[in-house]
């Protein structure tokens, strides 16, 4: 069953280099602050959707302690070419062909989202790419970090589709 809110993360026991070579850790990153954890497929036309509002939060959250890593299910190439097609700043981290961590949250599809707490609480998830639904996570994101809420919707995504399918 995927990991859902309210429920403890799973992190594999191992490290993960981004497509810069760069190793990370999921456990420490989740332990330095709260940690958004986006996994993908580079081919996935919600997660195209969704990634850049992740950049977005990324931008608006970095500096208050929100730490955001994308997973790739895609080699290193495919990865380092969806990051500058879309903007994507934040660290995307190199899964491998076993999948350890889509494995350990159980996902069912990509996107799929799941805010962290410093405890490993899962304080939000959702899959797939939904327009509504996400002011509801920059709103979680805004509530982990003690912050205002800030619609990250805003007039300029006119163009960004209400769903799409994944």
């Amino acid at each position: 069953m995927t990991i859902e809110q309210g429920q403890q993360a799973q992190f594999p026991d191992a490290e993960f280099n981004d497509a810069e070579g760069q190793a990370h850790d999921l456990r420490r990153a989740a332990a330095n602050g709260p940690l958004l954890l986006g996994i993908y497929k580079s081919s996935c036309a919600s997660s195209k959707q969704m990634f850049p509002f992740l950049e977005r939060l990324n931008q608006r959250h970095t500096a208050d302690g929100l730490t955001v890593l994308g997973i790739s299910q895609d080699s290193a190439n495919i990865t380092r070419s969806f990051a500058r097609r879309y903007g994507i700043t934040f660290p995307l981290l190199l899964e491998g062909d076993d999948y350890p961590v889509s494995r350990a949250f159980d996902i069912m599809a990509t996107p799929s989202v799941f805010l962290i707490e410093p405890g490993g609480n899962v304080a939000y998830a959702t899959m797939g790419f939904m327009k509504p639904a996400l002011d509801a996570l920059g709103n979680a994101v805004a509530d982990t970090l003690e912050k205002p809420h800030q619609a990250l919707v805003t007039a300029d995504d006119s163009d960004v589709p209400l769903f799409v399918p994944g």
